[in-house]
Order: C-alpha cells, then structure tokens, then sequence
C-alpha cells in the first residue's frame, strides 16, 4: 500500500512541471521579444545620429567667412545623405543652423546667418534630423506601441593649439594663477625708459608689429581692440616704454572704455563704434555669471552703436610673473581671462591721478577657449570637427 500511494502522487507531480516550463517558456519569449525591440530601437537611433554626424561635419567643412560658404553647407549637408546611403534608413534634416559660439542659444537660420554682418562670425553647424518612429513588435507592455525620436549634431572647425591671436595687448603681471571669481584691479605701469619693474596685478601696453609708433592714438587703439599678433605659451613678449605716464593710463582707458559704449573724443576720431563696437551688454558691476548667462537686466547699447558685439567685455591677456625686466622682455607663463566688470577711470587730470587707466575685472581663469585647445593664431590648419 506504502508502495501504491508514492506512485500516487509522482503521478500528480507530473503536471506541475509541464505548467512551470510552459511559464519559463512564455518568460524567455518575452525577454527574446524585448531584446530585439530594443536592439532595433538602438540600430536606428545609431543609424540617425550617424547621420546627422556626417551632415554637420560636411557642412562645417563648407564655412569659409562668407554667404556662400552658409549657402553650400545647407546644400552639402542635404547631399552627404543621398550620397552616403543614409537616406535608405529614411533619415531626412529638418533643419540646418549656425551659430558664432558653440553654446549660442538660439542658433541662426540660413537667411539670418549668411547676411554680410554674420557670415563672417560663423564657427558652428547645427544639424537636426526628422523624426523617426520604430514601431515595438514584441514588447508592447514595457515599451509602448512605438517609439519615436530624433537626433542633432554639432560641427566646427577644429581650433589650432599653438597660441592665441587678438588678445588684449597688455601683460598682466601675477606671481600666481588667481582663483577663479577674485576681483582684481589691473594698475598701469609705465616703466622709466630704460627697463619696468612690475609688481603683482601691474599691466603693462605691449609693442606690436602692425601698428607704428606707441603714442597716444596707438595705445589708445590697441586697448580698444586693434587687431594685433599672435602668441603661444613660453613665447618672449616685449613691453613698450614708449607708453608712459602721459600717453599710457588714459588713452589704454579709453579704448578699453569703448566696451561699455564710451568714445572720447581725440586721437583722429580713431574711437569709433564701427571698428571697436560696444559690448551686447554694458551694465556695470554685475557679476560674470550674470553677464554670461544673461541673467542680470541687461543696459543695451543705444543706436546707432547697438546692439554692439558679444563677448568684448571678455579680455583675453597674457600672464608674466612680476619682477625687474631691463630690456622690457619676459616669457608668458599663461593666457587669463579677465571679465571687465566697470568702466576704467579716465578723469581729466588723468595722467597724474591714483589709479587712472585702472581696469576692475573679476578673474575666470586660464583662457582654454576650445574643445580641443587655446585659440587659433590664424594658420588656417583647420579640420571640421564634431563637437556635439
């Protein structure tokens, strides 16, 4: 009987285990089904952001400083598709912008981008494909009954690594990198003729090979943004004893004042907003964060000198430890950017007042401008590259 009751109940234990494999069964169906619902998920999305990849490398490549350069890199972006098989996934661009700076927020559209002012600004293409659905075949529970999506991509020329070219063209003498936030003032220092002695946060107007003559009218221009040359970390730089104490503090004040819309008369009507225009933004005494995020109320220049340019309160400027220097050379150690929070004090009596040509800036750190570098020195060795 003991017998005839165990052969009982494995009889009833048989069914259970066709139930629970049937149940794994659907379970590792399921799986199956979700894993090649999301593989094909991936695939196209891969497939789409390649393609917008490819666009807006062809079409950066296309940017040459003018309105034909827009014009054939909306053309070029559309063609990279057609050509390259991308159009047999069905990818399709819906639009291509430009922008001046990478993070610019909006970017511009073709007509807007190729217009004389911009054209010649424009470092970025934006690509933006259509988007896509993939229909879910398997996992309609977990994922929905389709997924539909987009992509975008970002280009550029691609930033030389050797120095940088049109930066503001003093030395700034520091004995050590600031921390990033401190308020300096940058005091003029003149020299005595024979050599310059700097002490810590001295500036001092550098000699420039484009321009003829340290005078009045030259300081003047260089410190509102005359372009000058080009320079790299550890290069021999060389100060001017030309600008002293009667032709350097103020005439370096006003061109460094034409940021904030101010344009003294003198120097041959050399101050103008045409080639040296006012800053987007020239509130006084506002943070750096509140001028690059646009986050403080914004004093906008008034025509006919608006709405000005972006970025001109930024000073890029090479750093030189302070010392005794003879024959006016020293090595750059550094590159700094220095935000220029208000207006350099230029008083009539100027040439002899404590602080005249002073300008109060508030300390970013080192000037490392690029994805991949510090700023081009103008070589023209440049590769599209995908930012974003």
């Amino acid at each position: 009987m003991c017998s005839k009751d165990k052969e009982t109940r494995l009889k009833g234990q048989r069914g259970s285990v066709m139930i629970m494999t049937a149940i794994f069964a659907v379970g590792l169906l399921m799986a199956v089904g979700l894993a090649i619902d999301i593989s094909r998920i991936y695939m196209i999305r891969t497939e789409r952001q390649n393609a917008a990849d490819a666009a807006a490398v062809t079409a950066a490549r296309e940017l040459d400083g003018g309105s034909g350069g827009i014009d054939n890199a909306v053309t070029k972006a559309s063609a990279v598709l057609n050509t390259q098989g991308f159009n047999k996934a069905g990818v399709t661009i819906t639009s291509v912008e430009f922008a001046v700076n990478l993070n610019d927020n909006p970017y511009m559209d073709q007509a807007t981008a190729r217009t004389a002012a911009n054209a010649p600004t424009i470092h970025y293409v934006r690509v933006t494909t259509a988007a896509s659905t993939t229909p879910i075949l398997f996992a309609l529970q977990a994922l929905g009954a389709s997924r539909t999506e987009g992509s975008q991509a970002t280009a550029g020329q691609s930033i030389d690594l050797t120095g940088i070219c049109d930066f503001f063209p003093a030395a700034v003498a520091l004995d050590s990198e600031p921390a990033v936030g401190a308020l300096l003032t940058l005091n003029f220092n003149q020299g005595t003729g024979n050599g310059i002695t700097l002490a810590n946060y001295d500036y001092a107007i550098l000699e420039v090979p484009q321009i003829n003559g340290n005078g009045t009218g030259e300081t003047a221009t260089l410190c509102a943004g005359i372009p000058n040359f080009c320079k790299k970390t550890g290069d021999t730089i060389h100060m001017t004893p030309s600008s002293n104490q009667n032709n350097g503090p103020k005439n370096c004040g006003d061109g460094t004042n034409t940021r904030f819309n101010i344009y003294a008369n003198g120097y041959g009507s050399a101050l103008q907003p045409g080639p040296y225009p006012p800053d987007t933004n020239v509130k006084t005494n506002i943070s750096a964060t509140d001028y690059l995020n646009k986050t403080a109320g914004q004093v906008i220049a008034p025509n006919p000198n608006g709405p000005g340019k972006d970025s001109r309160r930024l000073l890029i400027a090479p750093m030189v430890y302070p010392g005794d220097y003879p024959a006016y050379a020293t090595n750059i150690w550094g590159w700094g950017i220095f935000f220029l929070k208000d207006i350099s004090p230029t008083p009539s009596n100027c040439s002899h007042a404590t602080g005249c040509g002073g300008i109060p800036t508030e300390y970013l750190g080192r000037a490392n401008v690029a994805a991949s570098g510090d700023a081009s020195c103008g070589t023209g060795l440049t590769t599209p590259t995908l930012y974003k």
